[in-house]
């Protein structure tokens, strides 16, 4: 098992092997829009299910990712107006900005109207979420993505002036926008802020072509999950980034074809036994994040 210590050596490693051992400056670039690259590098907050607020924030520092949707775990939706801030502060002091929140899932008005007003006290212009209904299906109550619910979070979209974007899931979750493209057809005709948060690794897994995806619903994805894995239509078998059966190559020259300058996120999803230190593939992650930063800064060319 790797220790603190024996990640963060690993981390600056992979970073260097990246050739990119500081990448501030390339980040601030893209804020400015200057370059090929408009997108941002960050991190899903699910990543960090098992860390603590604190620890989140020290390892988004080490790895120098500067973007982290936040998870209720990290700051949760009772929050008073002082924890807020707290965790702002918090944010501030690592160099690091909560851009968005979720995915939350959402199975009525009372969750989605609470969602929005959460995000408005937070001060996020983009929340990642998942509306769904129960119906029975094959005899099980199985959760189904609900049109009903996305014509009232349109609605919302309006009233608070933020984004929404869906999360897709794969084919093992066939009735919850298993696909990118099924994510499209239920927003295209809504409010133009609703739209997609694109999880290449779920799409790739339903048969579909990722970079293909990210050029054809580019105008309505506000957010991306990024990771890599091994194909496979049941499991979620997240690989580290240059180890997967994704070309990750070719989904950065798609992002940067299309000029995306939203957020992609690191969700790493492959944990270890729970109880064991740390609670997530540390060295893995560090993989991750220097092989997408090495293709960031090789994509410019």
């Amino acid at each position: 098992m790797m220790t603190r210590r024996g990640f963060f050596a690993t981390s600056s490693l992979a970073l260097a092997a990246a050739g990119c051992q500081s990448f501030t400056g390339s980040d601030c670039c893209c804020a400015k829009g200057c370059g090929k690259v408009k997108f941002k590098f960050g991190m899903a907050g699910y990543s960090c299910n098992r860390l603590s607020t604190d620890e989140t924030l020290d390892l988004l520092k080490r790895l120098d990712m500067k973007f982290l949707c936040i998870k209720d775990f990290h700051l949760p939706f009772k929050s008073t107006d002082a924890q807020i801030a707290e965790f702002k502060q918090k944010c501030a002091d690592h160099g690091v900005t909560g851009y968005g929140l979720g995915p939350v899932y959402m199975d009525s008005k009372e969750k989605a109207k609470e969602t929005f007003e959460f995000a408005k006290r937070v001060g996020v212009k983009t929340v990642v979420g998942v509306p769904f209904e129960m119906k029975m299906i094959n005899g099980k109550n199985t959760r189904v993505e609900s049109r009903s619910l996305c014509e009232y979070v349109a609605g919302l979209c309006q009233t608070y002036d933020i984004r929404y974007a869906i999360h897709n899931h794969g084919p093992d979750i066939p009735y919850l926008f298993p696909t990118g493209q099924k994510s499209w057809d239920m927003v295209k005709d809504l409010d133009p802020r609703m739209g997609l948060c694109l999880d290449i690794g779920h799409d790739f897994r339903a048969k579909a072509n990722p970079a293909d995806s990210i050029r054809q619903f580019h105008t309505r994805i506000f957010d991306m999950h990024v990771k890599n894995v091994k194909f496979d239509p049941v499991k979620n078998m997240a690989r580290p980034m240059p180890r997967g059966d994704m070309n990750m190559w070719e989904i950065v020259k798609a992002l940067v074809e299309v000029g995306y300058d939203g957020v992609c996120s690191l969700e790493y999803e492959s944990f270890p036994p729970k109880g064991e230190k740390p609670g997530i593939k540390l060295d893995e992650v560090a993989e991750s994040v220097g092989y997408f930063k090495g293709l960031m800064k090789a994509v410019e060319g």
